[in-house]
């Protein structure tokens, strides 16, 4: 009989031990994918970001100013004065 009680406790206990190592491992997943899909954001965030500023470029006068302001070019005669914060790195 003791044997048998045995028995039965075992078989119980290791899809227990199983069952609680997959949720363990589905915690970490669901912890994964909510990293990932916050990248993802960040992600297309600055895609937007870069693709606004390419449109912005095509602009001659946005692009001459852009260079003015970002690589202190000037034009004769005049003085650049730089701003810390003012244009996107």
């Amino acid at each position: 009989m003791g044997w048998v009680l045995i028995l039965i406790i075992l078989l119980f206990i290791l899809p227990t031990y199983n069952l609680a190592q997959s949720y363990q491992t589905l915690q970490k997943r669901k912890q994964q994918y909510v990293q990932l899909q916050e990248q993802y954001q960040q992600t297309l965030e600055e895609e937007e970001y870069q693709k606004d500023i390419v449109e912005k470029l095509k602009d001659d006068e946005y692009a001459a100013k852009y260079a003015r302001a970002k690589y202190s070019f000037s034009k004769d005669g005049e003085y650049i004065y730089t701003i810390p914060n003012l244009l996107p790195k």
